[in-house]
């Protein structure tokens, strides 16, 4: 894994985005609503970076204005995104328990990019990009910012967002 802090600045070199955000998260609102850490390259990644989208790809922000205040709300409305996923048997379950997924991105509402939760620090979880509708899933052995490095930058290195390297390169766009 990159280093969290390098990581997030070469996704903003790659993407364009020399700002910073407006918002000022708060982090132990948001941890006892989550029931876990923030990795750090979120964490950094949410201060750095405002409510916004790499053209298809978009981070679940907790400073959009629909959950800005409220960090339980925030949290419920990415439980919510996948719970129906959680009666298809034999899939992942979803949440935010150890040994589930908990999704923080999502490319064009239809792969759902998430962390792997553990009983290990939030450093050290892995992501899933996961095909709800197709009831698959790709396991990606970093983090998020290293994740969105790879699919951003068209390495190639995670097969089922390979196709974005059709709409590379591409740039951060905030929503406001």
């Amino acid at each position: 894994m990159t280093d969290a802090s390098t990581a997030v600045d070469r996704l903003a070199a790659l993407v364009g985005w020399s700002g910073r955000s407006p918002y000022d998260p708060d982090w132990s609102s948001l941890r006892a609503a989550f029931g876990h850490q923030f990795p750090t390259d979120f964490r950094q990644y949410v201060e750095r970076f405002p409510p916004g989208a790499f053209d298809f790809v978009q981070v679940f922000h907790p400073g959009e204005r629909e959950y800005r205040e409220d960090a339980a709300y925030y949290v419920d409305v990415l439980l919510w995104r996948t719970d129906p996923a959680n009666g298809i048997e034999g899939y992942y379950g979803f949440g935010n328990k150890p040994g589930e997924l908990f999704a923080w991105g999502t490319v064009n509402g239809e792969l759902e990019l998430c962390w792997e939760l553990t009983n290990k620090p939030a450093d050290t979880w892995t992501c899933v990009v996961a095909d709800i509708r197709g009831r698959a899933g790709e396991r990606y052995p970093g983090g998020m910012s290293d994740l969105l490095l790879d699919a951003l930058g068209g390495t190639g290195r995670v097969s089922s967002l390979d196709y974005l390297r059709e709409v590379l390169p591409t740039n951060f766009e905030p929503y406001s």
